[in-house]
């Protein structure tokens, strides 16, 4: 294996970072372009064969469309050029002179109704001006992981130890699927993800500065996560499956068809997924204490759980002017999680004053079915259009746990049982209209409504019979109305981009404990900037500089002030009059793309004035308390670095990394400060060692990244695989394992402030085999027609989500 990375080292090493082919014999080139708008056509397949098949060159346009053919004699050749969405242009070249210029070579919109092979390799990351986009279809991996470890890969985005997700150094960001937002991926975003098989995603998006159009809520910003969505020409489909060494399983299939002018696709897919034990060992000293000074916990715990979901999509063309569209997703899932754990507090004199151990059981269920319908009317003028949205959505979550406490000194001991059962619906209206003026301008604005209704109902029962009096009903209601406006000025190599966004907050909610009511209310009004300005000195490069603003909105989670003490030594609740963050983003960005070497690299800083951060601390009798508070200071400067090189359509190579510097204050009843450097580096490969197969290898180092009160531990996984194509590559066989030189792994990380310090320690499984098998069948020849512009719900807060019920 080392003589492995020391081969991808030295090709990096020995290879120009900007490979350009000097023109040798003859040469051809030209330009590919639409015909109706006269854009260009990136990266279009570019295929030239002569008349007696002996030569044939296949290469890539590069991202405006350019393409140069290097020769070695006189022949008389045919060129075809292929791109997704536009019908196959084929014409003779006669080459004659030392230069043979085309010019510009025009294709028409639409698709040949026949099966073409594609035998070029999809790009794994591509770097766009708004957005980094990962191709989850390029990485073998994903036929048999889940969406969780596949994010470890995606550039701007870490996953730590504790497998908790930061997208630009932030841990507050959206998710979306599909462009939408849901409740379920904001408050059980691991376990969620941990169950969708990678194999069901297209594509991920990372939206760091998203412009005015999107939803201003998420600190980081956006993960855009893209099913896929298989082609149509009469039907296709494909099934596939997977398992690792750990027993989990994975099952998905796909189905699409056409029939005149409705268009239908469909999927559905089922997972079984298991964490094997996991240990925890803490150790705390509490200086405000003298009875309860000490502390050592040890806590262990396993969960499995299983999920299945579907989706669909249809399109109806009313005439070619007029459309139709609808799609509909369900989502259910479930695990279960077992834990013990045995704490004992001592004295100053390490005596033991308190011990006592505990069992749970713990269950939830999660879910979500939503729909929703688009129509869209264009106009003469290509890419005008305006679009009116609804949606509607409904997502139940379902917590129950049973808790065993034997008390052995001072404490006593009790059985506990905590239910849960909360909803959240949806109904959304928004109405976009877009207006490309001239070549120069466009302009876009829209409004949206956003009516959001949750339920919460917890009870807590202590000994089976006896109701502990803690209990709780919450009725919540948030109303988002927002406008924006955006405008686009193009002039020769620069572009302007600049929009504003007003979104209006009306939260309105009653907690209802134990017979008392506590009604909060909570009145928001933000006036979001956006303005990027963008620089492209050729073809394959662009500099661009953005500031934008961003809103951390605080969910129900964040706003109930119920007090749970279910857990006495551990006690937490909401702030209903907390306001949301503003962080002010800037970027400045370089990128350089050719077909072989892709490069982009950018230094980005942020600050925010009134940070909503989680607070702990100790009481003098040792209980732990919890909550929110918009007391925080927190500023960013960092960088990140990308590149990935294809020396040949065998070999390929890529690295992402970043390294920032944070620094947290929160000054409240007494000041609280964290800061230091964080890094990450992943470095990978694949390799087309023999005929339909190929190898991977891949690599991640993270450092410790910086939270107010702790920083997480340090974090490096290695990963090995193999794939094989069979059946004229309708049939894949994928096998891969990660961490092969290490069973298991140790953590740790402190915790303090000047009230206690704490260490953490935590040892899991990390070595893990899996196996992923996929099938393919049918023609691939049509999509399925969408808006261009729909409901993107991406304003509830996701990341250090903690609470009860659904935001």
């Amino acid at each position: 294996m080392k003589q492995i990375f020391s081969l991808v080292l030295s090709i990096i090493i020995s290879s120009p970072l900007f490979p350009q082919t000097a023109p040798t014999g003859y040469q051809v080139r030209g330009e590919i372009t639409e015909r109706v708008s006269g854009q260009c056509v990136p990266y279009a397949t570019i295929i030239l064969v002569n008349d007696s098949l002996k030569e044939k060159k296949i290469l890539a346009c590069d991202v405006s469309g350019h393409f140069s053919v290097s020769l070695d004699k006189k022949a008389e050749y045919i060129l075809t050029v292929t791109s997704v969405g536009y019908k196959t242009l084929s014409i003779p070249v006669n080459v004659t002179d030392k230069l043979t210029d085309l010019g510009k070579l025009s294709m028409d919109e639409g698709v040949e109704l026949k099966e073409v092979n594609v035998t070029a390799q999809k790009p794994l990351v591509k770097m766009d001006a708004d957005k980094v986009t990962y191709n989850m279809e390029s990485d073998p991996d994903a036929q048999s992981a889940n969406a969780l470890e596949m994010l470890r890969k995606v550039p701007l985005i870490t996953v730590d130890a504790e497998e908790n997700i930061a997208l630009n150094g932030q841990t507050n960001f959206k998710v979306l699927v599909n462009g939408k937002s849901s409740t379920m991926m904001s408050s059980n975003l691991k376990e969620v993800l941990k169950s969708f098989p990678a194999n069901t995603i297209k594509n991920i998006e990372v939206i760091t500065n998203p412009p005015s159009k999107y939803d201003a809520e998420g600190v980081g910003g956006i993960i855009n996560i893209i099913t896929v969505r298989k082609t149509i020409n009469g039907y296709n489909g494909s099934i596939g499956t997977g398992m690792d060494s750990r027993g989990s399983l994975n099952w998905n299939s796909y189905a699409t068809f056409k029939v005149n002018k409705l268009s239908f696709s469909a999927r559905y897919f089922a997972s079984q997924f298991r964490q094997p034990e996991a240990d925890y060992e803490s150790k705390s000293e509490y200086f405000n204490n003298d009875d309860f000074h000490y502390s050592h916990m040890n806590s262990n715990n396993k969960y499995h759980g299983i999920s299945n979901g579907f989706s669909g999509e249809a399109s109806y063309e009313i005439d070619s002017m007029n459309l139709i569209s609808l799609s509909f997703s369900g989502y259910q899932g479930s695990y279960k999680n077992d834990a013990s754990n045995e704490t004992q507090y001592m004295d100053l004199g390490d005596e033991v004053t308190r011990w006592y151990s505990s069992t749970t059981a713990n269950k939830n269920s999660f879910g979500s079915f939503s729909g929703n319908i688009d129509y869209q009317k264009t106009f003469k003028k290509p890419d005008k259009s305006l679009t009116f949205s609804y949606l509607l959505d409904n997502e139940p979550n379902t917590t129950k746990a049973s808790t065993l406490i034997n008390g052995m000194i001072n404490y006593p001991s009790y059985k506990l049982r905590n239910e849960n059962e909360a909803t959240g619906r949806e109904q959304t209206v928004q109405v976009d209209y877009f207006d490309p003026l001239t070549k120069a301008h466009q302009f876009e604005g829209g409004v949206k409504l956003i009516l959001r209704q949750n339920i919460s109902n917890s009870e807590s029962y202590r000994n089976d019979t006896v109701k502990s009096g803690n209990t709780n009903e919450l009725d919540y209601d948030q109303y988002i109305l927002g406008a924006y406006t955006g405008y686009v000025v193009n002039w020769k190599k620069f572009s302007t981009k600049a929009g504003l966004r007003l979104e209006r907050t009306w939260n309105d909610g009653v907690s209802k404990t134990s017979g008392e009511n506590t009604d909060f209310t909570n009145r928001l009004l933000n006036l979001v900037p956006y303005v990027t300005l963008s620089y492209v000195p050729k073809p394959g490069e662009n500099i661009k500089l953005s500031y934008t603003q961003r809103l951390a909105r605080p969910g129900i989670s964040y706003l109930n002030p119920y007090v749970d003490d279910v857990d006495s030594m551990n006690v937490s609740y909401g702030n209903p009059i907390l306001k949301a963050e503003v962080s002010h983003s800037f970027e400045l960005s370089y990128s350089y793309f050719t077909p072989k070497f892709n490069l982009s690299t950018r230094t980005f800083a942020s600050f925010v004035n009134n940070s909503i951060e989680e607070i702990s601390k100790i009481r003098p009798n040792g209980v732990n308390e919890t909550t929110y508070k918009n007391i925080g200071k927190n500023s960013k400067i960092g960088m990140s670095l990308y590149f990935s090189y294809r020396p040949n359509n065998d070999l390929s190579i890529n690295f992402n990394g970043s390294a920032d510097y944070t620094k947290i204050e929160a000054d409240d009843e007494y000041r609280i400060s964290n800061e230091g450097f964080s890094c990450r580096a992943i470095l990978g490969g694949r390799w087309n060692l023999w005929k339909n197969g190929s190898i991977n290898i891949d690599g991640g180092l993270y450092s410790p990244t910086v939270t107010l009160q702790r920083k997480s531990p340090m974090f490096y996984y290695t990963s090995f695989g193999a794939s094989q194509y069979f059946l004229k590559r309708k049939l894949m066989l994928s096998a891969s394992v990660r961490d092969p030189f290490c069973y298991r792994k140790k953590f740790s990380f402190d915790m303090n402030d000047i009230t206690f310090k704490s260490n953490y320690e935590i040892r899991q499984l990390a070595q893990t085999f899996r196996l992923g098998l996929t099938y393919n069948f049918g023609k691939m020849d049509l999509q399925v027609k969408k808006a261009r512009r729909g409901i993107n719900n991406d304003d509830i807060k996701a990341g250090e989500v903690k609470g009860q019920g659904n935001q």
